[in-house]
């Protein structure tokens, strides 16, 4: 029998064949070995120096799990055998020195990782007595012909509670004098497209925005145009064959297109083709499309804000930060209110930031190239200096038709089909931090809990967690948006929630009608509500009861 048939890899004395592979097998063993371990290492003391609780954390634990095998046995192992050696070797000078240098990078290493040059300012307390409303919809009704049925659920809730979708002299259920939406007015949709199957925007939620959009009631003479900067993903003409839709093949670009072929002024742009490149604005002499970047970081959070500027197939000229550019008369205006922001993110778990909605939808609208630090800051608050300096969206739609809900470490951004959960759920505000606040707390974690998820797996993403993956970069946004004088909250206690409910027959108000259905429906405490009675459940607790009733006399309003 060949040697090196019966000896181990390391005492193999031949160069034959198997002899060369058992020692590239374990020297590919021991470099595998010393880069997960010194990755682990890095992990542990960049996510943990900051805050030694984080300790407790399963993928801290399992990080420093990888670190010791790497590092700690071996090092045990030296020091036990060769003890007599090592204990020598530091009563010289040059062993001392080495002891010393290898203390005083130890504790650099722990000072840099506890070194935030984010947020020098003092953190500001959220306004007192500040509660922004939140509109939720739950069984959202799903395709009518050309429309969504819970968006247009959504639009009555908010109009019936003073929030008008369409701007227009005439009052009506869903219009009047302070309505966010002209006639005349170029209304941007910023949806998710960075990622295909349920990682995207619902298009089905997207058509039945449109619609509403045009269904103006002095007749729509503007433009739509759909955004999105997918990154490092082709966008591929936001035409992907795999959507998120209850037909997967109706991509955002076939939305578009269908209302195009109906005569309306309706386009798609973008902007990660214009990501590389560096721009001026308007006023300044530059019609080319790209970014604007600020030529300094932000104090607190370090990011350089940027943000887009483009030219529609119309020949419409957007600032994002300025609004609608006119050359005419010279030397040319913004009409930052003729812009209308729309954003409609879906609702998922992140790898990184825990949970990815409102906020963090914002990625795709500044650019991460151009050194502006844009991705690395978010958990400093990143998108929270560009929200403060650029634009506040007019109105954010939280696309829960389906989610994915996963405990910590997760899958997300991107959501194959089978990982998703279906919701049927829609949820609005103008406020994009008190909507993922509360979002999160009542839907994603109660979906990652019926996943099978133990809280051990969600401690990252709860909102009840200030240390947290998701808190960090929420709070830190929060404080960005209060230092540039937009008021929000992370305080899911603080909303004021309107719940689409007891409109039985969806005509915008609570009557009679409704109340007969009603009271057919109405179980008592403890008992479960009956198949198609969940319209009459305000409070959300699966009865319904007399805190529903007295719900119900609230919201009356008698017909018409």
């Amino acid at each position: 029998m060949p040697l090196e048939s019966h000896q181990h890899p390391s005492q193999c004395m031949t160069d034959g064949p198997r002899c060369r592979k058992s020692r590239w097998v374990g020297l590919w063993i021991r470099a595998c070995t010393l880069i997960s371990g010194t990755l682990a290492l890095m992990w542990l003391v960049l996510r943990s120096g900051t805050k030694p609780s984080r300790l407790a954390y399963p993928c801290q634990q399992a990080a420093m799990g990888a670190a010791v095998a790497t590092f700690g046995v071996p090092a045990i192992v030296a020091i036990v055998t060769f003890r007599t050696s090592v204990m020598a070797r530091l009563r010289t000078l040059r062993g001392q020195v080495t002891l010393a240098t290898l203390s005083a990078a130890g504790l650099a290493l722990i000072a840099f990782a506890s070194f935030q040059p984010a947020f020098d300012a003092e953190r500001l307390a959220p306004p007192e007595g500040y509660r922004p409303e939140v509109f939720l919809v739950n069984d959202a009704r799903g395709i009518e012909p050309g429309r969504f049925g819970g968006v247009d659920d959504l639009i009555t809730l908010m109009g019936v509670h003073g929030f008008k979708w369409h701007r227009a002299e005439s009052v009506g259920l869903t219009s009047g004098p302070d309505g966010i939406i002209n006639a005349d007015d170029v209304v941007l949709i910023k949806i998710n497209y960075q990622w295909d199957a349920r990682g995207g925007t619902n298009t089905d939620v997207l058509r039945g925005v449109i619609r509403r959009v045009i269904e103006h009631p002095d007749t729509f003479t503007g433009e739509v145009v759909v955004c999105e900067n997918s990154q490092f993903n082709p966008i591929d003409g936001f035409d992907r064959t795999e959507n998120n839709a209850e037909e997967i093949v109706n991509s955002p670009h076939d939305v578009v297109a269908s209302f195009q072929k109906q005569g309306y002024q309706i386009s798609h742009y973008s902007w990660t083709d214009i990501r590389w490149d560096s721009v001026g604005e308007y006023s300044a002499g530059d019609t080319t499309d790209g970014y604007v970047v600020n030529s300094t970081p932000d104090p607190q959070s370090g990011i350089r804000v940027s943000y887009p500027k483009f030219t529609t197939d119309a020949g419409t000229h957007i600032s994002y930060k300025y609004g609608v550019w006119s050359p005419t008369p010279t030397p040319g205006t913004y009409d930052a209110d003729k812009l209308v922001v729309i954003n409609i993110p879906v609702f998922k778990t992140h790898v990184g930031y825990g949970i990815t909605a409102s906020v963090k939808n914002h990625m795709g609208v500044v650019t991460k190239e151009l050194s502006t630090n844009s991705h690395s800051r978010i958990r400093d608050g990143g998108l929270g200096s560009f929200l403060a300096e650029v634009r506040m969206p007019d109105l954010n739609i939280l696309d829960c038709i389906w989610i994915h809900a996963e405990g910590w470490p997760n899958e997300g951004p991107g959501s194959p089909y089978g990982w998703a959960s279906r919701r049927d759920q829609l949820v609005a505000s103008i406020d994009p931090v008190a909507l993922d606040v509360w979002a999160t707390k009542y839907i994603m974690i109660s979906q990652i809990i019926e996943n099978g998820y133990s809280s051990s797996a969600y401690i990252e993403q709860h909102p009840d967690n200030p240390n947290g993956n998701f808190r960090e970069y929420l709070d830190n946004t929060m404080n960005e948006m209060l230092l540039g004088g937009i008021d929000t909250t992370n305080d899911y206690t603080a909303v004021k929630l309107y719940v689409w409910a007891g409109d039985v027959d969806r005509d915008g108000d609570l009557d009679l009608g409704d109340f007969a259905e009603f009271e057919a429906c109405i179980t008592g405490p403890d008992e479960p509500t009956e198949l198609g009675c969940d319209v009459f459940d305000f409070n959300v607790d699966d009865t319904l009861d007399l805190t529903d009733v007295a719900a119900f006399q609230v919201s009356f309003t008698g017909s018409g």
